[in-house]
C-alpha cells in the first residue's frame, strides 16, 4: 500500500512538474535572419545617413570609412579635414569589419568576403567578387550564439545578419 501511495504521488508530482525543462533565459538581444539572395542583392550605395552605433574606422587618401555595426559603411569626405562631408553610405548587412587596396573596398557581408569596386568620384559600386561563408556566423554583442530554439526556428536558407536589442 505505501509503494502505490508512493508512486502515485511521485506521478502526481511528474504530472504538474514536468520530467524536465530547460529554464527560460532572458535575452537581451534577438537574431535577425535574412534570405542569402536577399543579403547578396542588397549591396547598394545610399545617401548619408546618422552615425548611431560606429565600429572600425579607416582612412583611405582623403576618405574616412566608418563602419556602422551590422549595417554598413559611412564615406566622409575629409579634403577639407575643418569640414568633414558625409557624402554616401554603402549599405551592407552584416558587416562588421572593411580593408581597402586601390579602389577595391573588401567588407564582409555577415558570413562572406566581399569586393567592392569603387567609382573615382564614388558615384557608384560594384561587387566583384563574393566569397561565400568564409567568416564564423555572427555573435550576440553579449557574447552568445544562438539558443536551441533560434537555432530550430530559423527559417531554411538564411544568413544571420545582425543582432538587435530587445
Amino acid at each position: 500500500m505505501k509503494k502505490i501511495i508512493l508512486y502515485s504521488v511521485l506521478v502526481f508530482y511528474f504530472m504538474i512538474t514536468g520530467f524536465y525543462s530547460e529554464p527560460e533565459y532572458y535575452r537581451e538581444y534577438r537574431p535577425v535572419f535574412m534570405a542569402r539572395e536577399e543579403m547578396e542583392a542588397s549591396v547598394k550605395l545610399d545617401g548619408p545617413r546618422t552615425i548611431t552605433d560606429p565600429g572600425k574606422i579607416y582612412i583611405k587618401d582623403n576618405l574616412i570609412l566608418i563602419n556602422e555595426k551590422y549595417r554598413g559603411i559611412h564615406v566622409i569626405d575629409n579634403t577639407i579635414p575643418e569640414e568633414p562631408d558625409k557624402f554616401a553610405f554603402i549599405h551592407i548587412d552584416g558587416c562588421i569589419d572593411m580593408a581597402m587596396n586601390g579602389n577595391v573596398l573588401y567588407a564582409d557581408n555577415a558570413v562572406d568576403l566581399i569586393a567592392l569596386t569603387i567609382g573615382k568620384n564614388m558615384d557608384g559600386i560594384h561587387v566583384t567578387s563574393r566569397t561565400r561563408n568564409v567568416f564564423p556566423e555572427l555573435i550576440a554583442p553579449d557574447g552568445r550564439g544562438l539558443d536551441e530554439k533560434e537555432v530550430m526556428a530559423r527559417p531554411d536558407n538564411t544568413i544571420l545578419v545582425r543582432w538587435e536589442k530587445r
